[in-house]
């Protein structure tokens, strides 16, 4: 029998291997002249102590006294420092300020593409980020004069809470305050104020957003049961599942598909 035809006996069918881990993305962060600024790729290293001691975050832990799954963490390390890579540290947005098209915000098929990790996974490790108070996403929305409602990319923000639970408070003010100055003096030279790069502008709306209509209701609680199943497959207890999706999806936190959707304001 060929063994490279036998299914692995360790991990979850996501090539994950406990005893070897992979914490890094497909690039990992550089170092060195040229490199982002140091705080981003020290951040990644000390992350790197919940993998192997889980206990020190209780935050990131899946539920109280039990240790998250190691593909779990492997997935949230992996996420972490790649997101650490495209970090703006003036406004901890993920993404770049530019001059003409304000603020481009990470999208979840380029965290995909860079991490080498599939969606599902990188949706699962963002939304555990979430739950600790590490990461926070919102989906900005506008009205247009049809009635209609469009949505802008997801913002996504990596918080001061992460940098102090590594000890990196004090060096994170500083660096802000430092990034920020420096992006202020490249923008003065052409008579642009802060608030110019970093606004979301309009003509870069991904889709539009439906409220109303069944249809969208419809693939929107396939999305929903898709997510509760593979969540309890995965070992999570019912009820923690399903404010883990709601959470991630921006919904009440007891909120089911056998209710409406509730509306955007």
């Amino acid at each position: 029998m060929n063994p490279g035809s036998l299914s692995p006996m360790f991990g979850n069918r996501c090539g994950h291997d406990p005893r070897h881990p992979q914490l890094s993305p497909l690039q990992p962060i550089r170092k060195g002249p040229g490199a982002p600024p140091r705080i981003l790729s020290l951040a990644a290293e000390k992350a790197k102590e919940w993998f192997f001691s889980p206990g020190i975050c209780p935050q990131l832990q899946s539920r109280p006294n039990r240790q998250t799954r190691s593909e779990r963490r492997e997935a949230c390390q992996v996420i972490l420092e790649f997101l650490l890579s495209r970090l703006d540290l003036a406004t901890l947005c993920l993404g770049v300020p530019t001059l003409n098209n304000g603020f481009i915000d990470l999208d979840m098929k380029a965290i995909v593409a860079g991490t080498g990790l599939n969606q599902r996974r990188c949706e699962r490790a963002i939304g555990q980020l979430k739950t600790a108070g590490f990461m926070e996403v919102k989906q900005p929305r506008f009205k247009t004069k049809a009635g209609k409602y469009l949505g802008l990319r997801a913002i996504r923000v990596i918080t001061a809470r992460f940098f102090e639970w590594l000890g990196l408070g004090a060096m994170l003010a500083r660096e802000r305050a430092r990034a920020s100055k420096a992006l202020k003096a490249r923008i003065s030279k052409f008579g642009l104020s802060l608030s110019d790069v970093v606004r979301r502008k309009i003509r870069h709306i991904i889709r539009p957003v439906q409220e109303k209509g069944r249809a969208a209701s419809l693939e929107f609680k396939r999305l929903w049961n898709g997510k509760f199943v593979q969540a309890v497959r995965d070992g999570t207890d019912f009820k923690e599942a399903q404010h883990q999706i709601n959470a991630e999806l921006d919904l009440p936190p007891d909120w089911s598909p056998g209710r409406a959707l509730p509306s955007r304001k």
